[in-house]
């Protein structure tokens, strides 16, 4: 990491704050968004299961037919491991406002204002970060799987926006909620194994502007399931937006006004909702999903490995300090066939 110190070092008259950096909120890790699964070092199994019934004319005798079909299924969620290390070497702050607070002693070099105003900013840094890779990212692997697929229009192929959506991402350490739902190997689909997932495609999808993001909302909403659209409580469904859909679903409420409110009702960012059901915006870029909350899951070791940083001396007698932070993680879906993928 090291640190990068821009600016004079003349002594003159300061700005007694030090003005931070932004830095997005991290509301899935504090399991408000998705599912949170904890306590796996490697991996993990996770079971589906379902039955189906047939009905049949009365017999009173011995059971001759099965009309009871149960299945469940198993597939392995493998996590991908990775860290943030850094060299924090506060010698270049000589001559500036943060020697001031470093200890008598020429080996001592420790600024304790620059840690509390800058060193402590890397924690919302890496929250962010990983924020924003649970919504929005592919490893290379699947970037290269996904853009293999063969495009089509209908139900049950990958449409060519979303191989484009795919292909524009950043390249992250583990794949997206959306990159999930375009691909993965569960054994839960009619189609088990590596391949397309098995989602409830949205189309033909347009570009959502003031002006169509109404119309493209219902066609969102008319996809929902009945089955899912009424259930309730911790099983209601939820539209995850990108956040730039705020701010059109703001202007498009001024502008068009009582027109407009039996659609999109609410007052905040954290308080929106489509037709009754709840938004909540996150850092898709280009997708919207529905889906219940417990069918998207953040798979991890534990969930304060995301704020576990560790920072030491750096060995034989260095004046240096070093930080590291390990996690382990993934995204993973269930119940598949049930959940919406807009611009899938």
């Amino acid at each position: 990491m090291g640190v990068a110190y821009t600016g004079t070092k003349t002594e003159t008259g300061e700005y007694a704050e030090i003005v931070q950096e932004i830095y997005s909120d991290s509301p899935t890790f504090r399991g408000e968004t998705i599912e949170i699964v904890e306590g796996h070092k490697s991996g993990l199994d996770i079971y589906e299961s379902s039955a189906a019934i047939t009905f049949t004319a009365a017999n009173y005798g011995a059971v001759t037919t099965d009309n009871v079909i149960l299945k469940a299924q198993k597939s392995i969620v493998n996590l991908n491991t990775f860290n943030a290390e850094g060299i924090i070497d506060e010698v270049s702050l000589k001559g500036t406002r943060f020697q001031r607070s470093m200890k008598a002693g020429a080996y001592n070099v420790v600024s304790d204002e620059f840690d509390q105003k800058v060193l402590i900013q890397v924690q919302p840094a890496i929250s962010a970060k990983l924020e924003s890779w649970v919504w929005n990212g592919a490893t290379t692997a699947t970037k290269t799987a996904i853009a293999a697929l063969v495009p089509g229009a209908g139900q049950g192929s990958i449409s060519a926006g979303a191989q484009a959506l795919v292909a524009a991402m950043p390249v992250t350490l583990f794949d997206s909620v959306p990159v999930r739902m375009l691909y993965n190997d569960s054994q839960s689909k009619t189609v088990p194994g590596a391949g397309l997932g098995e989602y409830l495609k949205v189309d033909p999808p347009v570009a959502v502007t003031t002006a169509t993001i109404v119309a493209e909302y219902v066609k969102i909403y008319n996809r929902i399931p009945d089955e899912v659209l009424v259930m309730t409580g911790d099983d209601a469904p939820i539209i995850y937006a990108p956040k730039a859909h705020y701010k059109l679903i703001k202007t498009v409420n001024s502008v068009q006004g009582v027109a407009l409110q039996e659609n999109f009702v609410g007052n905040s960012f954290n308080d929106m909702y489509f037709n009754d059901i709840k938004i909540i915006f996150v850092d898709l870029v280009g997708f919207t999903i529905v889906a219940q909350k417990k069918n998207l899951m953040l798979v991890m070791d534990l969930l304060s490995d995301s704020s576990q940083l560790i920072i030491e001396k750096e060995a034989n007698a260095s004046t240096r300090r070093i930080l590291k932070l390990i996690n382990s993680m993934t995204t993973w879906v269930v119940k598949q066939k049930w959940n919406v993928l807009y611009n899938g």
